[in-house]
Formats: C-alpha cells, structure tokens, sequence
C-alpha cells in the first residue's frame, strides 16, 4: 500500500445513498445524499480525486451501519483519522463519541465539557462539520430548550436518527 492511499464505497440505505471514504485504511469522511448513485460517485471524485472504489474495507463499517439503521444499539468500534483537524474541533468530536447510544445533551453542555462553557456557537459550528456523522454522533446533540437544533444532513434525517435510537424531540 502506498501512503495516503484512499479508497471509498457508495451505497443505498433506508436514508439514503451512503458515502464513506477511508484514507490508511481508517475513516476520514462519512456523508448521506438524496439523488442517484451517479450524483454522489460525483460528489466523492470531486472531493477524493485520488480515492478508488472499494466494496472490501468496508464490510465491517457497512454491517454495523446496517444494524444501526435497523434500530439495533451499535458500538462503533471504528478506526477513525480527525487528526487533520484542529484541536478544538478534536476534543469536541472526541467527547460526542461519549455520548450513549438513546441519549441526548445540548450544546450548551457540550461546551462546558469542552472546557469552553460559552462557545456553544462555536460548538454547533464542528457538529455542522463532523466528517463523520453518525458514527460521531452529532445527532445526539439537541438545544438546551430540548428542541432538535440543526443537523448538516437535514433536520429530518436527524429526526429520524434519533427516532431509531428511540428518542423523541419535541416540536419547536
């Protein structure tokens, strides 16, 4: 393998055409898009020039998204690479990926977790961000007044997200 060697999979699920790119053989980009397979091979050959297509490094990640998507509690022991972000943007990721499966906190106490008790601004602006949602799961992250906030995939997909996990937001 040479070094930097990237390798992506596109593929249908039950919220839409799921796209994961892998650079070393961990993690680095996890998106979900409406339209074709076309548009998001498109969307990945613009962003990964160099990435091929790949089904076999995927199989683990792709069960277990499965299995997340059927309602099933996952853990998503995952090799994941963010150490081409900022640090800031690190610890924030690194603390969501605590938050439990079914459960929810809200910006705010994610900042104070941060050690940044006023940035929740700051902290919705890496959750909009999170190159890998779902596996880091922004999703789980509401406004302090309990309704859904926003979600860089749409509000519906996060509705849904949590619906599986068995969380119910109320309405704004």
């Amino acid at each position: 393998m040479s070094m930097g060697e990237e390798h992506f999979v596109v593929y249908e699920s039950s919220i839409g055409y799921i796209i994961i790119v892998t650079k070393n053989g961990k993690v680095i980009s996890l998106d979900v898009r409406g339209g074709g397979m076309y548009e998001a091979r498109k969307v990945v050959s613009s962003l990964y020039p160099e990435a091929t297509e790949s089904i076999t490094p995927f199989k683990t990640i792709r069960t277990l998204l499965d299995r997340y998507l059927q309602g099933r509690e996952v853990d998503f022991e995952i090799e994941m690479d963010i150490s081409h972000l900022g640090g800031f943007t690190q610890k924030v990721l690194n603390e969501l990926r605590k938050i439990p499966y079914g459960e929810t906190r809200s910006y705010g106490w994610l900042a104070k977790k941060v050690g940044k008790a006023g940035a929740t601004r700051a902290v919705g602006q890496v959750l909009k961000r999170n190159p890998i949602p779902i596996i880091i799961p922004c999703h789980r992250v509401i406004r302090d007044d309990g309704t859904i906030g926003g979600f860089s995939m749409g509000v519906n997909i996060k509705e849904r997200l949590l619906a599986l996990e068995g969380v119910h937001i109320k309405k704004q």
